[in-house]
């Protein structure tokens, strides 16, 4: 390794995080730093999230062994260098050996040089460099790690950010679902296939009814729990290659290839089960239930905005349906005095 390295005051402006891995690589590299090819070493990329370190990057011949490492901010090499902001030369693995795959301690690894990455915000990970031989850093390799690292770090603060930024994009913020954009992107796409296969495509769109009493009543913090409530039902709920959405307030949308006809009303009654789980959880009342509209691909529309329209047009009659059945029940329930008798 050169010890004349003059680093530029280039800054880095990165919004690919693979991209940034492999600048990182190669710089590491073209200082005589062999840490993601040769067979005694490994590199890792900890993300700093909440109180825990999750590996974002992992390469090397040891990388089964840490792709799964998840250690708390404070806690082994790299929780202690993220909580302390400070770097850690040939650190002690036997500190890391309970996060590891490997419990036993019964690993290659020796020696770890770990350093903070530290954005705008804040530290946003560790670069953390692990090698099989013992006291295998030095402090030029330290020296080095310190000169790039604000800029990998500043690249990768940038990276995540904009990461969000298209994860927020096709993303419901409340209940963490594809939002209306993403729906028509994979319902374009999920058309587009079923042509191709001459397969069958049914789109749900559900509406709940008594939200608003819910809101009204117990306030809109207790009305966003039960629309995250009945979110996680409808994804569990439903098979893997299934897709839900939130179109937005209480409107979701399911789109559900292969659902045969005949299937179809199990469908709604269990949607309509779920529902009133997640009212009674809220309000301990049944006023919750949900209208269902539905439509088939090819028979009922050809492209998402007709069959969502079909959709939405026969949930919208239920929703009357069940406004008027409400309504004769309450009329009814009015002309009866308490002791039967019918004025």
């Amino acid at each position: 390794m050169s010890g004349n390295v003059r680093l530029s005051k280039t800054v880095l402006l990165v919004d690919d995080l693979d991209i940034l891995r492999k600048m990182i690589r190669d710089f590491l590299k073209s200082l005589g730093i062999e840490v993601l090819e040769v067979s005694n070493a490994t590199e890792a990329i900890h993300t700093a999230r909440s109180d825990t370190g999750t590996i974002e990057h992992v390469s090397g011949d040891n990388f089964r062994l840490l792709s799964s490492l998840r250690i708390p901010i404070g806690e082994g090499v790299s929780g202690w260098v993220a909580a302390n902001r400070k770097p850690i030369v040939n650190g002690n693995l036997a500190a890391e050996a309970g996060q590891l795959q490997n419990p036993t301690n019964d690993h290659p690894l020796r020696s770890v040089l770990a350093v903070p990455l530290e954005g705008v915000d804040g530290v946003v990970g560790v670069l953390a460099l692990y090698r099989t031989e013992v006291d295998a850093f030095t402090r030029d390799h330290l020296r080095i790690l310190l000169a790039i690292c604000s800029k990998i770090a500043l690249s990768f603060e940038n990276a995540l950010k904009y990461q969000r930024s298209e994860r927020t994009a096709t993303t419901d913020y409340l209940t963490s679902l594809p939002n209306a954009r993403s729906l028509f992107i994979h319902l374009d796409s999920e058309l587009a296939r079923c042509r191709r296969h001459r397969m069958s495509l049914a789109v749900l769109v559900c509406d709940l009814d008594g939200f608003k009493q819910i809101n009204d009543r117990f306030g809109h913090l207790q009305g966003n729990r039960l629309l995250t409530s009945f979110a996680e039902k409808l994804r569990q709920t439903c098979r893997e290659y299934d897709y839900v959405a939130r179109m937005g307030g209480d409107e979701f949308v399911l789109v559900l290839s292969g659902l045969k006809p005949e299937a179809l009303e199990d469908k709604i009654r269990h949607l309509q089960r779920l529902a009133a789980e997640a009212g009674r959880e809220i309000s301990g009342t049944d006023v919750l239930s949900v209208s269902v509209g539905h439509a088939y691909y090819p028979d009922e529309g050809m492209d998402a905005e007709q069959l969502l329209s079909e959709a939405d047009r026969r949930m919208y009659a239920q929703k009357r349906q069940h406004h008027d059945q409400l309504y004769t029940s309450s009329a009814v329930a009015a002309e009866v005095s308490p002791a039967g008798t019918i004025h």
